[in-house]
């Protein structure tokens, strides 16, 4: 009966800086018996994520740093400390013959206390669903004043949509390692092909499709997927920065207006980010734009590489004192 006053009393000030309207979501859980459906949970994740990343005003800690987060075992307060949010979603998902049983929780960080938390138990095919209702219910609480209507999920179709999550899984595998795996590539972009005939309107899975085609080094085979996503749909962040990264390997200087078209887009997009400064620094007579490294820093904070791509400009910009203290 007194522990709610308690929680009130004892409830620490909002650190200074962290905005009111931002949040972390954190790896789901696969909750169920087969460790292969690991891949539902990391997509639901990495889903929400994008979603919330469209929403104006709101600010989304990166994949990377919450990945990291969740690996180190760190308590919800610290993990919203280190990345600088207000608040965290967690989940898990239990798949189980024809069933889906889905479980989140928005989390204050200030205090680790449960806000406001969803069961919701669906047909197996029925994921995208889930994903839009969780996402409504965050944003209404969050943000009452704004609409999801306008965010873009990646598909409307229940099979590509579960294509594209195991082929997600797969290319992540990879990109989280810093490795080029040609095979396990190569499942990726087997199933991204999938995925685009099962949903020829689907931006994101041409867009990924080439992403992962880069990755592996494959330009060429990019263009055609690339170029087919700009004409679905040129105002999604993920596409105009996929864009931006076949200029950036063809050398051509449009990499520049892409990757500033995706960040106007997504703000929360710390790789479009980092690669506009990139091609703002070599393209503008060597003028930086440290702003958007430390942006980029700022939403992921637990990546080694945003910290060392600030330093590396600090340092070759004449900044050595800042560099160093990058580094350190």
């Amino acid at each position: 009966l007194i522990r709610p006053d308690l929680q009130i009393q004892e409830r620490p000030t909002r650190a200074a800086g962290i905005p009111t309207n931002s949040i972390a979501v954190m790896p789901f859980d696969n909750a169920g018996q087969e460790a292969e459906d690991s891949y539902l949970s990391e997509g639901l994740s990495d889903n929400l994520r994008d979603q919330f990343g469209q929403i104006p005003d709101m600010r989304v800690a990166a994949r990377s740093s919450s990945i990291v987060a969740r690996q180190q075992g760190l308590d919800a307060v610290t993990i919203a400390e280190q990345l600088g949010v207000a608040n965290l979603v967690e989940g898990s998902i239990r798949r189980q013959g024809n069933r889906m049983r889905v479980s989140v929780q928005l989390i204050e960080g200030a205090t680790g206390l449960s806000i406001e938390s969803w069961t919701l138990e669906r047909g197996p095919r029925e994921l995208l669903l889930v994903q839009n209702e969780i996402a409504e219910e965050i944003a209404a609480l969050l943000m009452p004043d704004v609409s999801l209507a306008d965010s873009k999920p990646v598909t409307h179709d229940a099979d590509a949509n579960e294509l594209m999550l195991l082929a997600r899984h797969y290319e992540m595998q990879v990109r989280d390692r810093e490795d080029v795996d040609v095979e396990t590539l190569s499942k990726a972009i087997e199933l991204y092909r999938e995925a685009t005939a099962a949903d020829p309107e689907s931006a994101l899975a041409f867009s990924r499709l080439a992403g992962t085609l880069l990755y592996l080094g494959d330009v060429d085979q990019s263009e055609a997927p690339i170029f087919k996503a700009m004409s679905l749909d040129p105002d999604l962040s993920e596409v105009q920065h996929t864009m931006g990264l076949y200029y950036w390997v063809r050398g051509l200087p449009d990499a520049m207006n892409a990757f500033a078209r995706a960040v106007e887009l997504n703000p929360n997009n710390a790789d479009a980010l980092q690669y506009y400064a990139l091609s703002y620094w070599f393209g503008r007579e060597r003028a930086g734009r440290p702003d958007l490294f430390r942006r980029a820093v700022a939403l992921d904070p637990l990546t080694l590489s945003r910290h060392a791509a600030l330093g590396d400009y600090l340092a070759k910009d004449g900044h050595s004192a800042d560099a160093l203290e990058v580094i350190e």
